[in-house]
């Protein structure tokens, strides 16, 4: 118990001082790596949505667990019991169209095991991280197949209603930043929707942000999803991304777009060129 009263302690100081840093400090324009979150276009395929995403101007997409491959593959998710022509025929999918995968997720994990699996499949296909909100006690497995395959793990989370405490950005530092290759996956829309402003949650995490969610909320502080495209909500992007330019991230701003699933390319095209021009 006292040494988690520290840690918080020494975050809060940390986060004051970030905060000081910021007033004073104006950072130069950082390079925006846009990539799309595929769980976004879940009722459509892989295949569709990569047509969809490339029409945007986009090639980086985050992949997921939840979406159906399409084509030769329609009732096939990319997950551990993919065959291997399953596989060949995502990685055609790719190249046809142009795209990578940054990441994978979220999934989750029960054993050592399954860790080496996902890390396994993440390298066949040169993906750089995976998204998890695994426990605490699977997180030492990643640090070893992480460093084992190059791959890292970072920590997703959802609101302050969710099964964990990663929504807050103590808890989160305070669990990645005793390993080398964990880091944190910040979802500025679930802070958003937790009463907390994601510009001074990411000073919190600074130096621990390996990828992140980008979008944008109606209404700050409900815990129901109210998501609009980025610059049409309540969130206040350019204080985000003037944080992100401070810190000197160059990490993946990655769109998921939690509404519209019928149809969500207009909102995330929206979006797509908020991160552009801004």
């Amino acid at each position: 118990m006292k040494k988690l009263l520290v840690l918080f302690l020494v975050s809060v100081i940390s986060f004051a001082q970030f905060g000081c840093q910021s007033a004073e400090v104006k950072s130069q324009k950082g390079k925006r790596n846009i990539a799309v979150q595929i769980y976004s276009f879940r009722k459509s395929s892989m295949e569709e949505a990569m047509k969809a995403i490339k029409a945007m101007g986009v090639n980086l997409i985050e992949a997921s667990p939840e979406v159906y491959i399409g084509g030769k593959f329609p009732k096939t998710k990319m997950n551990l019991k993919m065959s291997d022509e399953a596989k060949a025929y995502l990685k055609k999918l790719l190249a046809d169209n142009g795209m990578k995968f940054t990441g994978f997720g979220v999934i989750n994990t029960k054993t050592e095991a399954e860790v080496e699996a996902y890390c396994k499949l993440a390298k066949e296909f040169d993906i750089k991280y995976i998204l998890t909100e695994d426990p605490v006690r699977q997180f030492r497995y990643w640090q070893k197949y992480g460093q084992q395959y190059g791959v890292t793990m970072v920590v997703h989370h959802h609101a302050n209603n969710s099964v964990n405490q990663y929504w807050n950005p103590f808890v989160m530092r305070m669990f990645v930043s005793q390993y080398s290759n964990v880091m944190s996956n910040p979802d500025i829309g679930h802070w958003a929707r937790s009463g907390i402003k994601p510009e001074e949650a990411l000073r919190i995490l600074n130096g621990e942000i390996g990828s992140m969610h980008v979008k944008d909320e109606r209404i700050f502080d409900s815990v129901e999803r109210n998501p609009v495209p980025m610059g049409e909500g309540a969130i206040n992007l350019k204080a985000v991304l003037a944080e992100l330019d401070r810190q000197g991230y160059n990490g993946y701003l990655v769109i998921e777009h939690e509404t519209d699933w019928d149809n969500p390319a207009p909102s995330i095209a929206k979006s797509v060129k908020f991160l552009q021009n801004n």
